[in-house]
């Protein structure tokens, strides 16, 4: 019983408190959630551009969605860590959704409840690969996981 209330509560809290991001009003959407044991998966798509920033260049708007991506990926594992205290190891995986083509993976995380961040580090790319995020960045935009300097865009 004790795993279903953690469950309505992890949802819950997804749906209010990340109904609109810092970057982007648009809401989060998770695509798969699982937990066995200790370990949990989730997988989610990235926030699409804000309406506001359309009119922006395409490498602020980029780096608004990287850092709004960086921002959901800690408050999830903050969230999945609180919401289900047996659950000590998480698998993440951000993608984004491109029109017309198969999503694209774009940062993955294998986190740990035991791994603190101390609240000096103010890089919040530091602080994502300090928890154990992987990704790439071209000047500060969220490349395509596995790409070869070639940057894949929606």
């Amino acid at each position: 019983m004790r795993e279903i209330l953690g469950a309505i509560g992890f949802f819950q809290a997804i749906r209010n408190q990340m109904r609109f991001g810092e970057f982007s009003r648009l809401p989060i959407r998770l695509e798969r959630f699982s937990i066995a044991g200790e370990s949990a998966e989730c997988d989610w798509f990235m926030r699409p551009p804000d309406p506001w920033d359309i009119p922006l260049p395409w490498r602020q708007r980029e780096e608004h969605l990287t850092q709004q991506a960086l921002l959901d990926g800690i408050k999830i594992r903050e969230l999945i860590f609180r919401g289900f205290p047996q659950v000590q190891r998480a698998e993440l995986k951000v993608y984004r959704k491109c029109e017309d083509s198969v999503p694209e993976l774009m940062m993955t995380g294998t986190v740990q409840r035991e791994t603190e961040v101390l609240p000096r580090v103010a890089s919040l790319v530091m602080r994502a690969k300090l928890y154990g995020f992987r990704f790439s960045l071209d000047g500060g935009v969220l490349e395509r996981m596995g790409s070869s300097g070639i940057h894949a865009s929606c």
